[in-house]
C-alpha cells in the first residue's frame, strides 16, 4: 500500500537515495532540506530546516493539506563533527546536537499530532553504529547518536497506545557526503592532539569512502515500511563494525579500549 512519506535531509546522500527508491516504489515522498525546493527530483521537494520549528510546521502543514496524512517520517538530517573534546567549539557542539537530536524532537512534535489523530504511523530515526561507542575524536557525534537511540527507545513505549511505531536504523560506514559536510577542527602544528587526530581522521574518511552503498539502506527502509512488526533497532554495517558492538558488550572495558586505540593507531 502506497504511503505518504516525509524525509528530512534529502538533498544528498542517504536521504536522497532513500527518497529516489521509495518514490519508484509508488510512495508519495516529500524530501526536505533547507534549499531543496524546486530542484528536479523523482520525489516532491520542500524547504525545511530541522533547526526551525516554524519551518517544520509549515512543511508538515503543506503535506497534510495536500494528502491529509503523513504515514511515515524518516528523520535522516544529520551533521558530523570531528574534534578532540578538549578543543571542540561549544558553538559547533550545540549546532550538531541541535541538528542531530533536537531536530528530531522538533520534527516528531510537529508530525505526531497528525499520526495520533489517524491512530497509525511509523517513525524511522537514522542513527549510527557510532551510537554504541565513544569513538575517539568523534565523541560529540557518538553522543548525539546515543541520544537518538535513547529517545527512540522511550518513544516506542510512549507511542505504543496510539498504534504508532518507531525504530532506529544504525548504519556503519556508508558512501555519502558526510566527509565533505562534517565539521572538522583545525589544530595548530604544535597541538598535543595533532598527530593522533590527523591519523584518525584519515581512517574515518577511508571508512566512509570504502563503506556500504546507500542503496542497501533504501531497500531496508522499504522493508521496514512494509513490515507487520517493527524492531527497535536495525544495525547494518560491515562485519568488523557489527562485531565491534558485540565485543564491547562482552570484553573488559580496558581490553576493548586498547582494541580501539590499536585500530586508530593512537599512541
Amino acid at each position: 500500500m502506497a504511503k505518504t512519506i516525509l524525509i528530512t535531509g534529502a538533498s544528498t546522500g542517504l536521504g536522497e537515495t532513500i527518497g529516489n527508491y521509495l518514490s519508484k516504489k509508488g510512495h508519495t515522498v516529500y524530501g526536505t532540506s533547507r534549499t531543496i525546493e524546486g530542484q528536479a527530483r523523482p520525489f516532491h521537494t520542500l524547504n525545511m530546516d530541522v533547526g526551525n520549528k516554524e519551518s517544520i510546521d509549515k512543511a508538515v502543514q503543506q503535506i497534510i493539506a495536500a494528502h491529509g496524512r503523513i504515514d511515515v517520517l524518516i528523520n535522516n538530517a544529520g551533521l558530523g563533527i570531528a574534534s578532540p573534546i578538549e578543543t571542540v567549539s561549544i558553538e559547533d557542539l550545540q549546532n550538531v546536537f541541535d541538528t542531530n537530536v533536537t531536530g528530531i524532537v522538533r520534527t516528531c512534535q510537529s508530525v505526531l499530532p497528525h499520526m495520533r489523530e489517524k491512530k497509525s504511523g511509523l517513525i524511522i530515526n537514522i542513527s549510527s553504529i557510532a551510537a554504541e561507542t565513544g569513538l575517539p575524536y568523534r565523541g560529540i557525534y557518538s553522543a548525539t547518536k546515543a541520544a537518538v537511540e535513547r529517545i527512540t527507545e522511550a518513544m516506542r513505549i510512549e507511542l505504543a497506545p496510539f498504534n504508532i511505531h518507531i525504530c532506529s536504523v544504525q548504519p556503519g560506514g556508508t558512501k555519502t557526503d558526510i566527509n565533505k559536510n562534517r565539521l572538522k577542527v583545525t589544530l595548530p602544528e604544535d597541538n598535543v592532539y595533532k598527530e593522533n587526530f590527523e591519523r584518525t581522521y584519515e581512517l574515518i574518511n577511508k571508512s566512509v569512502s570504502n563503506g556500504l552503498e546507500p542503496e542497501i539502506f533504501a531497500v531496508l527502509i522499504d522493508q521496514i515500511i512494509n513490515s507487520s512488526k517493527v524492531k527497535a533497532c536495525y544495525r547494518v554495517g560491515k562485519p568488523v563494525e557489527k562485531i565491534s558492538v558485540l565485543l564491547k558488550k562482552f570484553l573488559p572495558a580496558t581490553m576493548y579500549e586498547n582494541m580501539v586505540k590499536n585500530h586508530y593507531k593512537i599512541r
